[in-house]
């Protein structure tokens, strides 16, 4: 039993510990555990160690074999890290964009330090899904995932659950704080900007699960999820996410309904689920969207 186990655990390592990154990258408290420049906005979290651990994990798994880093999208990471570390290099020795000081040096190698981090998540989540069966099981916990975010910012508006953000230098010390009666939602997030991206990503994809499930209550489950969304995104009041996810919605759909196998049939899932999503969406605005119909007429103006 015991061999069975630390085989079982082998074979899907990677797979079991980017579950764990998918549930504790959006609902983990953005609490910082230190500096690492002191004073600066940027602070070390309990996920950057998750993130290291897991990708060392890959590192392991690809030295013994049983992963590979080469992807269709391998060299074209590779070549924006080597771009960015020649920019870098360049704003502190040609452009002297970036100040020869401790400070401005560590600033500067720490951002691009993050980008690498970002990057290689592609490659863990690459490596770990090896089937539609890993496939469905990331996606099942992005679904969970989605859903705690999404209560987790209704507790935020409506029962004054705890915010922690990021968005100043001293906010980003985790001090806890309270939405006020007009301050946009970011959940979990440690910035409403930070949550609109999110919701661009996974909205769709939520959209998409709605209409291939087969059982009517994970349907159901689904739409109201996908409601949840929409009211978050409004709550964000973030005008550039909200465009790009009606756009993203709109593109979803056109895809989705060129699946179906007639033309007629692909006109009908086009205007009907069209229809359904821009109702729900405008029932939600006109609810919610004091604060981002606001914000679109001024931009507008």
């Amino acid at each position: 039993m015991l061999k069975k186990i630390i085989k079982f655990i082998d074979k899907n390592i990677l797979l079991i510990l980017s579950s764990i990154l998918v549930i504790s990258i959006p609902l983990y408290p953005k609490l910082p555990l230190f500096d690492i420049i002191p004073g600066y906005i940027v602070r070390v979290r309990l996920e950057d160690f998750l993130i290291l651990f897991t990708f060392i994990v890959l590192l392991v798994q690809v030295i013994r074999k049983k992963a590979a880093l080469k992807t269709p999208l391998t060299k074209i990471i590779l070549a924006y890290a080597v771009i960015g570390l020649l920019s870098t290099l360049s704003g502190i020795f040609i452009t002297k964009t970036i100040p020869a000081t401790f400070v401005h040096l560590s600033k500067s190698f720490l951002h691009y330090l993050r980008y690498l981090e970002y990057f290689s998540l592609f490659f863990i989540f690459n490596a770990a899904i090896k089937s539609k069966k890993d496939l469905k099981i990331i996606g099942a916990t992005s679904v969970f995932s989605f859903l705690m975010v999404g209560l987790y910012g209704l507790g935020q508006k409506y029962l004054y659950w705890p915010v922690y953000s990021t968005m100043n230098r001293e906010f980003s010390k985790g001090i806890r704080l309270y939405l006020t009666e007009h301050a946009r939602v970011q959940s979990t997030f440690g910035g409403h900007y930070d949550m609109a991206a999110y919701l661009v990503i996974l909205v769709p994809i939520i959209f998409l699960l709605t209409q291939d499930l087969t059982k009517k209550i994970h349907r159901l489950l689904l739409w109201i999820t996908f409601a949840i969304g929409i009211w978050l995104m409004v709550m964000s009041a973030s005008r550039t996410s909200f465009i790009a996810l009606i756009a993203g919605l709109a593109v979803t759909i056109i895809l989705r309904s060129i699946k179906e196998k007639t033309t007629s049939k692909k006109i009908s899932f086009f205007l009907k689920k069209s229809l359904v999503t821009g109702t729900l969406i405008l029932v939600i605005f006109s609810s919610f969207g004091d604060a981002i119909s606001e914000r679109l007429f001024q931009t507008l103006s």
